[in-house]
């Protein structure tokens, strides 16, 4: 069954799982991640399909054979209005009891449905972070992709060893699964935010005390086609800008704030993202060098160095943003105080906060 928005929709019965994606413009991919859904181990009566199209240029609808699929597809046509608003009015149409969120560019194993719904089953309230494995030709891929992929390997490493505490920073909701009442409890995803929307959804679910879990298990394989770095850092820099808000919201998380970021840099990487902070358009240019320097070094053959250098971009583009956030030095001070006062009474070890950064300011926590 296909159904646009508005028109009625044939009488079955009520899944148990709802699998909510956004799409713009990625119609192979799409079919590509219907094809993956048509091979789950799930039984395809416990499981619906909706698919919201935000405006793609090329509409998905008639391209899609209904007959082709044994679990029930729903297609919601909307003008594109970013897939924040794509994703919710897609839970909004949700009829089943876990919503799992997915990216129409991710590849999923034939136990993806199954192993997001075992983590429901105790019944309470849990919200599941599904690793992103990287795309079996990720070394072809752009080099800030590259980095990214590492980036999701060592989280995935550093959270079986203990390292990181699951949080709702964690959140993203290319492979996220949660139930659809937990979702409306906390109002569903900002439809104010452009990007870092995830993140404050993991967040408001935190607050009201989900369970959070990241499962390698139910992991999806993430077939990227991004390829353009200045669309890349410019994202980064939106989440920079983005993300003091978010934590405002969360004011005794210190966690949420991110000038965690900071302190969890080595002193040379601090050092180096400096001018990001003190003089923005100066540092966007440093990051374009840096960047530049990147790819030379990844052409010649010396990856790590290249990873690095790109990983000194993200900071860069980041704090570029946050500091354009805070309008001045004074105020992007004043956050580093208040997220020290935080870290100072925070039940948990902040990264990088050391005791005498903190002293004097227990207990007077704003």
């Amino acid at each position: 069954m296909v159904a646009r928005e508005g028109t009625p929709e044939t009488a079955v019965a009520k899944p148990r799982v709802s699998v909510v994606l956004a799409t713009y413009n990625r119609l192979p991919s799409l079919v590509r991640l219907l094809g993956c859904l048509s091979e789950q181990t799930l039984a395809p009566e416990a499981f619906e399909v909706i698919i919201v199209d935000d405006g793609s240029k090329v509409p998905v609808a008639p391209h899609l054979d209904e007959r082709r699929y044994a679990f029930a597809l729903t297609v919601v046509e909307q003008q594109n209005a970013g897939p924040a608003a794509a994703r919710h009015a897609g839970v909004l149409r949700a009829r089943g009891e876990i919503l799992v969120l997915v990216d129409d560019d991710m590849e999923l194993p034939p136990r993806f449905l199954e192993t997001h719904l075992a983590y429901h089953a105790s019944g309470r309230p849990t919200a599941v972070f599904g690793r992103y494995q990287s795309d079996p030709k990720i070394a072809e891929k752009s080099i800030f992709e590259r980095y990214h992929g590492i980036k999701w390997d060592n989280l995935s490493r550093d959270v079986a060893q203990g390292q990181v505490i699951v949080d709702g920073t964690l959140l993203a909701t290319g492979n996220a699964s949660m139930r659809r009442d937990d979702y409306l409890r906390v109002g569903g995803l900002d439809l104010s935010l452009p990007r870092a929307e995830d993140m404050a959804l993991g967040l408001e679910l935190e607050e009201i005390g989900v369970d959070l879990v990241f499962s390698d298990a139910a992991y999806s394989v993430h077939l990227s086609d991004h390829s353009l770095p200045e669309k890349w850092r410019g994202r980064i820099y939106l989440h920079g800008r983005l993300e003091p808000g978010i934590a405002r919201k969360h004011p005794r998380m210190a966690h949420a704030d991110p000038w965690r970021f900071a302190f969890s840099l080595p002193l040379a990487g601090r050092l180096l993202c400096l001018p990001s902070m003190l003089a923005p358009k100066l540092g966007e240019k440093l990051a374009t060098v840096v960047y530049k320097a990147a790819e030379g070094a990844d052409a010649l053959g010396f990856e790590r160095a290249a990873m690095k250098a790109t990983g000194l971009v993200f900071g860069m583009e980041y704090f570029r943003g946050m500091r354009d956030e805070a309008g001045s030095l004074g105020a992007l001070a004043a956050g580093c105080v208040d997220f020290l006062r935080k870290a100072a009474v925070s039940d948990r070890p902040v990264r990088g906060v050391s005791r005498w950064m903190v002293r004097g300011l227990k207990g007077r926590q704003a």
